[in-house]
């Protein structure tokens, strides 16, 4: 019998995933992370599981090439490889994730009228495939302080919104990054720093899109 708890085995696969290059140390853990790591212990409902991890890591923004070399760190923790199964079920959680009907993705934030994260992944994604992402720029707005109670931080995230309105009246991609943090994706012109410049009492970022997609996805989960 394996004398393997799954919070040995958790700590063990995170280990492993990070060495094997898992980008972002502090968003690795979600709850199907517990539900895959008990069934490859164990041994079953193994398929259902990564189904759930491959839908888990898409929607929090993970290319699937990470996403399965982290799995993969799931099973050397126990000294396997994975079978065909967990990586076909993996792919196609990710998958049904990544390409879920527009309506799901295409919902706005029902406080500030922002796009959602997925949509503005979808839009880059479109982007990307269009190879016209290198004339785009992510434009990241926050408050110059963070507030510490609830009311201080809804009320900096609707003034945010709203600038970002008035100065990018259309033709952008206006979304909702986190708490308190919100981007415009648009074309890069000659008039873009004027406008920049009009997002008054608050930090303001203008970011390149960096050459593939899958670094995109990164740079947007290092914002959240």
């Amino acid at each position: 019998m394996n004398e393997d708890t799954p919070g040995s085995l958790r700590a063990r696969w995170r280990k492993r995933s990070m060495r094997a290059g898992w980008s972002m140390p502090g968003d690795w853990w979600v709850p199907a992370v517990e539900q895959a790591g008990e069934a490859v212990l164990r041994g079953h409902d193994v398929v259902r599981a990564c189904l759930a991890l491959g839908d888990a890591r898409a929607r929090a923004g993970v290319g699937i090439a990470e996403g399965l070399t982290d799995l993969a760190a799931l099973y050397a923790s126990l000294g396997l490889e994975p079978p065909f199964e967990a990586l076909r079920s993996f792919a196609a959680g990710w998958t049904e994730a990544t390409f879920a009907p527009m309506a799901e993705l295409s919902c706005e934030d029902p406080l500030t009228g922002l796009v959602t994260v997925a949509y503005l992944r979808t839009r880059l994604a479109e982007l990307y495939r269009g190879a016209t992402a290198g004339r785009h720029r992510l434009v990241v707005a926050e408050p110059l302080r963070r507030g510490e109670e609830l009311a201080e931080r809804l009320a900096a995230t609707f003034n945010l919104a709203e600038q970002l309105r008035s100065v990018f009246p259309g033709g952008q991609t206006l979304a909702l990054l986190g708490s308190a943090r919100v981007g415009a994706l648009t074309p890069h012109s000659r008039s873009l720093p004027a406008r920049v410049r009009l997002l008054y009492g608050m930090r303001v970022r203008v970011l390149r899109l960096p050459g593939r997609y899958e670094e995109a996805l990164k740079m947007l989960r290092s914002l959240r």
